[in-house]
């Protein structure tokens, strides 16, 4: 079925309704247990039974598009990601947030950390990274600590963690093992580009580098401090 036939098989109500924010005013909302009542993680587990590759293929055509103000297609930025060329991928989620009026990230991760952990755990699928990590603002302290306890939650659950505990837990033969690092920022408002933020999380002093390369290319190799 095409994204076209989808769209036209609903009401404008049903394509207008919530999807992220649909059960914020639950208790517990940022919980495990809320997320998994409302088809949490289900989405996850159809796409580690797919081909990476037919992943990222279904991104493409459903059209879904960064939130930022270039709307950059999500799939041909995973399709960047260079494949078969022996070297660690990592994936980097932008949480910081530094920009004056902008405030869409912390809420999301306030009230439903899962829904961003099980888009990163697809995301890792497509591009086969095996560790990822969130770079938020140090100053949001009570999200910091539901982030912190969400990615528990993914841990013992068996969504992250090593190859052997995910196949036994997931029950996807193939599977490698997949690391989420929750980062703080110290409140830099640079931090906020892409290279500023790479050279903070990697222990230098945050600030941009000279493009290209952009840190999707694959002659992008600094290597990080640690």
């Amino acid at each position: 079925m095409t994204v076209t036939t989808e769209i036209n098989g609903h009401s404008p109500e049903k394509l207008l309704a919530p999807v992220l924010s649909a059960f914020w005013d639950q208790p517990n909302s940022w919980a495990l247990r809320t997320y998994l009542r409302h088809e949490g993680y289900e989405g996850m587990r159809k796409a580690l039974a797919m081909d990476p590759d037919a992943v990222i293929a279904l991104v493409k055509d459903a059209g879904l598009r960064g939130r930022g103000g270039a709307g950059f297609p999500t799939g041909m930025k995973w399709q960047f990601i260079p494949q078969g060329d022996g070297k660690p991928h990592y994936l980097v989620v932008n949480a910081d947030e530094s920009e004056p009026g902008t405030c869409k990230d912390i809420p999301l991760l306030y009230a439903n950390p899962h829904s961003l952990i099980e888009g990163m755990v697809i995301a890792c699928h497509a591009i086969r990274s095996e560790h990822a990590f969130i770079y938020l603002r140090g100053e949001t302290v009570p999200v910091l600590r539901r982030l912190h306890e969400a990615v528990r939650e993914a841990y013992e659950a068996g969504y992250l963690g090593t190859a052997e505990r995910r196949r036994d837990k997931l029950g996807v033969d193939g599977l490698p093992g997949l690391d989420i690092t929750v980062h703080a920022g110290a409140g830099a408002y640079i931090c906020g580009e892409e290279t500023a933020l790479l050279d903070s999380l990697e222990g230098r002093r945050g600030q941009p580098r000279l493009r290209p390369p952009s840190p999707r290319s694959p002659v992008c190799t600094r290597a990080p401090l640690w």
